[in-house]
């Protein structure tokens, strides 16, 4: 496995081509790890970057407190046959970077972690030119980043191939998350429930169309409402519940084929986040 640590060294083009970019803060999971087989199912030797972004963090979260766990990180991709690890320096990345504003600033996760994205897409994008991938894998648990890194790709015009990795849950339906380390094994299991909430709502929706011809727009605010109250309820306090359509993060329309339902909420002061897309195409 290469590791490389600096601009430098990275200058001499270390990874063999056509490898995948996976960005990433460390403190990696199985779900991390499926990002690794997505890369190689495609063909390309996986990259994994692991720096831990300073530029993402609000005022009010948790920087100081995210774990760093570089040589169990280290560790892991070794055993899973990791091609390189690129581990750069704050103060290289850093220099001269081109600040960029992302897209959706007015959705999702977006609205409560205002300037998250701008610099996530800054850092990403900045990762993107130094490291010259042929793709690069993201996972679909942050739906609206997804969105974000494509029309970068797009913008720039970059000969980025863009791979999307399912979630990876555990066995509760819990989606993998660094911040699930925050949980005791009761609370896990608990906050599982959130997943069981989605695949409600997703059942609500699909019997919705189908009692109306298969036809939008059906009652989405209503069942949102519902859920909201449900899930409140249930201990959880809420940061937002959206039922969109998946292309535009927009309120659905007639057209809409696909519906994304997307929650975050905080459990025992640990913010979690999880998604499923509806393909009404699938049943119509």
């Amino acid at each position: 496995m290469i590791v490389v640590k600096s601009l430098e060294e990275l200058s001499n083009n270390p990874f063999t081509s056509p490898f995948a970019l996976v960005p990433t803060m460390g403190n990696l999971h199985e779900g991390h790890i499926n990002l690794l087989e997505i890369a190689r199912e495609k063909n390309f030797l996986p990259v994994v970057s692991i720096f831990v972004n300073p530029l993402q963090f609000g005022p009010n979260e948790d920087l100081d407190k995210y774990p760093r766990t570089l040589d169990n990180d280290l560790e892991i991709l070794e055993k899973n046959n990791c091609h390189g690890v690129f581990i750069p320096q704050e103060n290289e990345i850093l220099k001269n970077i081109e600040p960029l504003e992302a897209p959706f600033a007015d959705k999702l996760c977006a609205k409560s972690r205002p300037g998250h994205f701008n610099g996530v897409i800054t850092i990403v994008n900045k990762l993107f030119e130094v490291t010259n991938p042929q793709a690069c894998v993201f996972g679909m648990k942050d739906f609206q980043q997804q969105l974000i890194i494509q029309h970068l790709i797009k913008t720039k015009q970059y000969e980025i191939q863009f791979l999307s990795a399912p979630i990876v849950r555990d066995i509760n339906g819990l989606a993998l998350s660094s911040r699930n380390n925050y949980l005791t094994s009761k609370e896990r299991t608990e906050a599982s429930k959130v997943f069981t909430f989605l695949s409600e709502i997703q059942e609500e929706i699909k019997l919705s169309f189908k009692k109306q011809k298969k036809t939008l727009p059906i009652d989405l605010d209503t069942i949102k409402d519902n859920y909201v109250q449900i899930i409140e309820n249930k201990g959880f306090k809420i940061d937002y519940l959206e039922i969109l359509d998946s292309k535009t993060l927009e309120i659905c329309q007639n057209n809409s084929t696909k519906i994304l339902i997307a929650i975050a909420v905080f459990y025992k002061q640990v913010r979690l986040i999880d998604n499923l897309v509806v393909d009404l195409s699938s049943f119509s």
